[in-house]
C-alpha cells in the first residue's frame, strides 16, 4: 500500500464558536491549528474561509493569509476550498485559484444537504477543473454520491484533470450517500485503475470510514469540519484527531506519509 496521506479540515462552513470553541474561525486560528496537526502528523490542511460573524464566505484575502502562514511555518500540502452553499457565481467559488495553492477542492455534483440544495452544475465543473488545470493546482474530486465519481471520471477522460485523479469519498451527510463498508467498497470498485482516493466520514462516521480507509489502502480525512467529537459527548481539538489517525495507522502497520512524500504521490506542482 501506500504510504497513508491524512487531511485535517478544521472549520468547515457549518461549526462557531457556540458548537465548539475548538473551531477554527479567524484566518490566524486555521494556521495555529495548522501548525499543531503539521506537527501531529497531518500532511494536507483543507479550509474554508469565514467572516468575522463566523459564517462562510468567499474572502480572497482570507485565503491568501492562511495560506501564506501555513508556507511560512509549515510544509502542509495547501488545500483551498471552493464549496459554496450561498454564491452560486462559478467564478467567485474559484477566484482564489491564481494565488496557486497547492490543492483546491472540486465539487462535481449537486446534493440536497439538511439546509438546503448544493448545486454545481456539470458546465460549472468542467470550467472549475479547466481553472485549477491552467494554474497548476491539484483538484480534489468530491464525492458525496457514486454519480460524483463517474463525473469526476468524465472531466479526467476529457483530460481536464491531471493524473492520478483524487477522489474523496464523502459517508454519513444526511440526505446523501450514507456510511456502510458496502457502500465504500462500491465506490473504490468505481474508480480508474489508477486512480487515488480519500475518504471522509461525517459526524459518528468519521472513526470508522478513517479506520477502513486506512485498511483498504485508501487516504483519511479528519477534523472538526467533519466531526466536532472525539468520543461521545467530548469534543475534540483539530490536532487530537490527527494524532489518533496516526495511532490507528500505527497499529495497522500503515506509514505515515510526509507533506514532501504526499506531494510527489499525489504529483502536486505547485508550492
Amino acid at each position: 500500500m501506500d504510504k497513508l496521506i491524512i487531511t485535517v479540515a478544521p472549520n468547515g462552513s457549518v461549526p462557531t464558536k457556540e458548537t465548539t470553541p475548538y473551531v477554527a474561525i479567524t484566518a490566524e486560528e486555521v494556521i495555529e491549528d495548522g501548525i499543531k496537526c503539521w506537527e501531529a502528523g497531518a500532511s494536507i490542511l483543507h479550509y474554508h474561509a469565514r467572516d468575522k460573524d463566523q459564517k462562510p464566505c468567499l474572502d480572497y484575502d482570507y485565503f491568501a493569509r492562511v495560506m501564506e502562514g501555513l508556507r511560512k511555518y509549515t510544509t502542509l500540502i495547501v488545500q483551498m476550498s471552493t464549496g459554496s452553499r450561498l454564491v452560486q457565481d462559478r467564478d467567485a467559488r474559484v477566484r482564489a485559484v491564481d494565488l496557486k495553492p497547492d490543492m483546491m477542492s472540486l465539487n462535481v455534483g449537486s446534493i440536497n444537504f439538511p439546509l438546503g440544495p448544493y448545486i454545481n452544475k456539470p458546465e460549472d465543473a468542467e470550467y472549475w477543473a479547466g481553472k485549477m488545470q491552467e494554474y497548476g493546482v491539484k483538484p480534489e474530486i468530491e464525492c458525496f454520491d457514486a454519480s460524483h465519481i463517474e463525473a469526476g471520471v468524465r472531466l479526467w477522460r476529457k483530460g481536464l484533470i491531471d493524473d492520478p485523479p483524487f477522489f474523496d469519498f464523502v459517508l454519513g451527510v444526511k440526505n446523501a450517500l450514507s456510511y456502510t463498508p458496502q457502500n465504500m467498497l462500491n465506490l473504490i470498485n468505481m474508480l480508474p485503475a489508477d486512480a487515488r482516493w480519500n475518504c471522509i466520514g461525517v459526524g459518528r462516521a468519521q472513526l470508522p470510514v478513517s479506520t477502513l480507509g486506512m485498511i483498504l489502502g485508501g487516504h483519511s480525512r479528519v477534523g472538526i469540519e467533519d466531526n466536532i467529537y472525539y468520543s461521545y459527548k467530548v469534543l475534540a481539538t483539530n490536532a487530537q484527531l490527527v494524532g489518533r489517525a496516526v495511532r490507528l495507522a500505527n497499529e495497522l502497520q500503515r506509514e505515515v506519509a510526509t507533506p514532501a512524500e504526499a506531494r510527489q504521490m499525489l504529483k502536486i506542482k505547485n508550492s
